[in-house]
Formats: C-alpha cells, structure tokens, sequence
C-alpha cells in the first residue's frame, strides 16, 4: 500500500497517509449510505486504512501445542465474536483435556475431535463474516480472498 505521501506500508496506512482519491470515495459512500450526523463525522475524521484478511484456518492442534482465539483464526470484526470464540476454544480444550496429567500420553483422539468441531465452528464464523461484509459494503467482492463463501 502506497501512502499519500509516497511511502510505501506493508500492513496499514496510518491517518493521513489514505490518498486523496481514495479519502473522496470512503466519504462519498458515507454521504449515500449514512446519517448526516455520521457522514459529517467521516468527513471530519483524519482516515487509516487496515486491510482484512481473511484466512482459512487449517490446524489448532499439532505436537504439544494448541491454538485457541484470535491464534486458531482470525475472523472479520463483523462478527463480534473474538471473546466468544476465545471462550467456546479453552471451554472445548478443557473438556478434551479433563483427567489428563503431563505425565502421561496426550488425549489425541479427543483433541482431533475438538479440533475437527471447532474448526467447523471457525469456518461457519468466517462464512458469517464474508456475507455480513458483502451485506454491509464493507467487503470488496473483487480483491483477493483467501476463503471464499461456502467453504474454505
């Protein structure tokens, strides 16, 4: 991403570095699609820019290690979900790691199966995020997706 200035950002554009086009677009949008209150509020407002990413989760166990929250997957922020999804991770973890002591073998089964159903469940919360973002404007159907609605 190139700034207004020229200088180019690897992963945002801090306030006043959104290019001028690009400022005119996001506040022309606001104007049609927001209360006057709020559109005047964009106007107002010195932008940055975060891109989105939308990646696929693969795996939340391997070896001695568990991902769990914002570590197993990230998700859009349209879905309001990161404490939940935290919770509902170490919640399901806890539960396939119930009786086990360091000293003897790792639950593998149960944890393939916790695995396996809240990977279904980060799947099914990415899905919700990609359609709350289209819905919303808030997606751009044409850039790159790395999960694409219906599956990853």
């Amino acid at each position: 991403m190139t700034g207004r200035s020229g200088r180019r950002y690897a992963h945002f554009l801090p306030p006043g570095e959104v290019p001028t086009e690009t400022a005119d677009r996001v506040a022309a949008q606001a104007d049609v699609s927001l209360p006057p209150q709020f559109a005047q509020l964009v106007r107002l407002s010195d932008l940055f820019m975060q891109p989105v990413y939308d990646l696929a989760p693969r795996r939340m166990v391997a070896d001695h290690a568990a991902l769990v929250g914002d570590a197993a997957g990230t998700v859009r922020p349209h879905t309001a979900s990161g404490t939940s999804k935290a919770f509902g991770d170490a919640a399901g973890l806890a539960a396939a790691l119930q009786g086990w002591t360091p000293d003897t073998e790792l639950p593998a089964r149960a944890l393939e199966i916790w695995e396996t159903q809240r990977l279904g469940r980060l799947v099914s919360l990415a899905e919700s995020g990609l359609q709350l973002a289209a819905r919303s404007t808030l997606g751009i159907p044409e850039g790159g997706q790395f999960l694409s609605v219906g599956g990853p």
